[in-house]
């Protein structure tokens, strides 16, 4: 079911969340998510993005999921939802570039990235335990400190 509400953020649609997502974890309303062709985002974060202003940092995120759909459509959905499910390295290579999509977007706004608080994510069962935290926060220490 799609909701009915949607915006276009550099040719991609950007959707608010469905309200039952909100009771499966993964889905839940403090993520963002790239299903092929759609970004979904929560109420919250969709109404911010459509204010003349809207935060950066939900900008990021945008720029973060349109990096996934990229791929999803590179690669073909269901051999990108295969891996990405199946595959912890494949799941670790692609969260990186998109997160390095997103600190792309940060950094040339003078924002800020919690390489900490990312790893945290990367690391815990969100993302299905794909890699170690240490592992983690070194991968985006590096994306980070590289980009100009």
């Amino acid at each position: 079911m799609q909701p009915k509400t949607k915006m276009e953020y550099k040719g991609i649609v950007v959707r608010e969340k469905p309200k039952i997502w909100e009771f499966i974890p993964w889905l839940s309303s403090y993520t963002a998510q790239a299903i092929y062709p759609n970004i979904y985002v929560s109420k919250a974060v969709y109404e911010d993005l459509g204010k003349k202003n809207p935060n950066p940092k939900f900008v990021a995120v945008l720029e973060h999921e349109k990096k996934h759909i990229e791929r999803q459509k590179e690669l073909g959905f269901i051999k990108f939802g295969i891996g990405y499910l199946f595959f912890p390295k494949f799941r670790f290579q692609e969260e990186l570039s998109a997160i390095r999509e997103g600190t792309k977007y940060l950094k040339k706004n003078k924002l800020t990235f919690n390489t900490e608080r990312s790893a945290k994510y990367l690391s815990s069962w969100l993302y299905l335990w794909m890699v170690s935290y240490d592992k983690a926060k070194k991968e985006l220490d590096r994306i980070w400190h590289e980009i100009d």
